[in-house]
């Protein structure tokens, strides 16, 4: 990302001097170059957001929102405060001590600037925005209901297609995917997926590709057909790599390395990708990463009946998802613990990590989880 970074800078630079310049002539700043600055302070925000770089993309989203705002140009700054509302968003998710209550506020702030204003695109990011941050609520902590966030990611999917947005067409696509994907509409999931992937090709956005590839994927790995998971994951790998999305590396690795041990349990070609994704998160400091690098080394080794080399791995991601709130992930490791001590027959710890597993799930409104948490004591009973 760092080529967009500077690409970004350069042309945000340029866009500020033509600004200046005209204030200083005393002519008006035009919709175009108000535009021009816009789009470049967004790309750039995208770009620091997608390497984790929250605070320099908050720091820069305040900065260009303000000279929108002076400049008397509202579709800009609304399109700013929604992109800095989606910047705070992911950051909540990495980075204990934000207020979920004042990004919430933000973001319902830009979407009525964005409706004040009139402008399309800005209206089809806020509706975006604003879904994304109650499905984080509802997908990890198991806040809210699905319906108004679906029809959040509606409204922007009709009105991005009604007005020619592309990029807001296929980015709400993508996240209905997700809507139905996590509620178990499998095919309605792969449907929506195929389509934000063809227009992602038609586009040529490698990015938005790599984010449908990986999904569809997931799908292809939950129905058992581990050989085109492993092909589309590998593909998304190589498109993140294309255009330096380090963070989607990292991600994009652990999956590599998920499908590579589900192939051959008792081989070793899974650990060199999950390895290295451990090593990036490290490098990037990006603590949900590390999360989930840690817990697929675990599950390697887990596959490998080897518990004893889980267990740390595993023990540590745990802490990792209960300190940052990740209930959905927190259930998860507690279910492979479970079975790492099912391993070295620690009766104790195995029922110990059992009822603490649906506690959290029962507690958090976690169906899914649940669901789990039975399919694993249901395994456990029929053990010998």
């Amino acid at each position: 990302m760092r080529p967009v970074v500077c690409v970004g800078l350069a042309a945000l630079v340029t866009a500020c001097a033509a600004g200046k310049s005209a204030r200083g002539s005393g002519d008006p700043v035009t919709l175009e170059e108000g535009r021009r600055f816009t789009e470049a302070a967004v790309t750039v925000m995208q770009a620091y957001d997608l390497e984790s770089r929250f605070q320099e993309a908050a720091a820069l989203g305040r900065f260009a929102s303000e000279r929108a705002r002076l400049l008397k140009d509202p579709g800009g700054e609304a399109r700013l405060q929604v992109e800095l509302g989606r910047v705070l968003s992911r950051q909540l998710r990495h980075e204990p001590g934000l207020d979920a209550a004042q990004v919430l506020d933000l973001l319902r702030r830009a979407r009525r600037l964005a409706e004040d204003s009139g402008d399309a695109r800005a209206r089809v990011a806020a509706l975006d925005a604003e879904g994304m941050f109650h499905y984080f609520d509802k997908l990890l902590a198991g806040k809210g209901e699905w319906a108004p966030i679906v029809a959040l990611f509606e409204q922007s999917r009709d009105l991005a297609e009604s007005s020619g947005d592309t990029r807001g067409h296929i980015v709400a696509l993508f996240h209905l995917g997700l809507t139905q994907q996590f509620q178990e509409d499998f095919t309605g999931a792969r449907s929506t997926f195929e389509h934000s992937l063809a227009l992602s090709r038609a586009s040529r956005d490698p990015l938005m590709e790599s984010y449908n590839l990986r999904h569809l994927a997931g799908l292809a790995e939950d129905r058992g057909e581990l050989q085109l998971a492993l092909e589309q994951f590998e593909e998304s790998l190589r498109l993140r790599e294309q255009v330096g999305f380090r963070t989607g590396e990292l991600f994009a690795l652990v999956t590599v390395a998920q499908v590579r041990s589900r192939i051959e349990p008792k081989g070793t070609s899974a650990l060199e990708p999950a390895r290295k994704a451990l090593a990036l998160a490290l490098e990037l400091k990006d603590p949900s990463g590390e999360r989930e690098a840690r817990a697929v080394l675990g599950r390697i080794h887990l596959r490998r009946e080897d518990a004893t080399s889980a267990l740390p791995f595993l023990e540590q991601s745990l802490a990792n998802a209960e300190s940052h709130e990740d209930w959905l992930s927190t259930v998860d490791l507690l279910l492979d613990l479970t079975r790492a001590h099912a391993l070295r027959g620690e009766r104790a710890r195995v029922e110990e990590r059992l009822g603490r597993a649906r506690a959290v799930a029962t507690d958090h409104g976690l169906k899914a989880s649940l669901a789990q948490v039975e399919k694993v004591e249901r395994e456990l009973a029929r053990a010998p």
